[in-house]
């Protein structure tokens, strides 16, 4: 019996490629999960998010390798909720040169912090002694209890949390010790809007 060796050569080469494009393809697959929010069990308020499950025996496999991956510590609900904002309340990305104005009232909670983060959620710091996180006992609130916080690269008067990425960036709020999730079983819990404020800079 006589081989053809190009064709058997051909077969090999090509069953090759395909392992090696499938090993490619699950690495990259895998790593999109990983780096990307699914919205496995969230609660939705308005354009904030958040994922319930983060840090409890319930969360999805995914959620778990993800948090794992970001060395993310999270006490879970209820005594810890993460709730994220990407967007200003006309549907824009946060963009570090613009400036911000955070209103409304946070919901129920025994304390909150607020932070500025990339999409990986690594929260912006700075050196510079300059507001990078605020939370419940080092704000000013309004007579009706709401804030009004400015988030912008400038100093600003009253409430400022500043921002110093160079890139689009996210807001996080963490609400510990929240009654929210009953709160929405009753009436739909408020909470922040975030609006940008023209200043005649440019907002890139």
């Amino acid at each position: 019996m006589q081989f053809e060796y190009p064709t058997v050569f051909f077969n090999i080469i090509f069953t090759f490629l395909i392992f090696v494009f499938s090993i490619i393809s699950g690495i990259f697959s895998v790593n999109y999960m990983l780096n990307t929010a699914i919205d496995f069990d969230s609660l939705k308020i308005r354009e904030w998010k958040s994922y319930l499950h983060i840090g409890t025996p319930k969360a999805d496999p995914y959620t778990r390798a993800r948090t794992a991956k970001r060395g993310d510590i999270s006490l879970g609900y209820p005594e810890n909720l993460i709730f994220q904002l990407w967007t200003d309340n006309q549907g824009h990305p946060l963009r570090p040169n613009c400036h911000y104005l955070l209103t409304g009232h946070i919901p129920e909670t025994r304390l909150f912090t607020l932070y500025l983060a990339d999409k990986f959620l690594k929260p912006y710091t700075s050196t510079n002694n300059i507001p990078s996180a605020l939370h419940t006992y080092n704000v000013i609130y309004e007579n009706d209890g709401s804030l009004r916080i400015h988030i912008s690269p400038t100093p600003q008067t009253g409430n400022w949390l500043a921002s110093t990425s160079k890139k689009e960036f996210g807001i996080i709020l963490n609400l510990y010790d929240t009654s929210i999730i009953s709160t929405t079983e009753l009436r739909k819990p408020m909470m922040p809007s975030v609006e940008r404020i023209p200043a005649g800079e440019k907002c890139v």
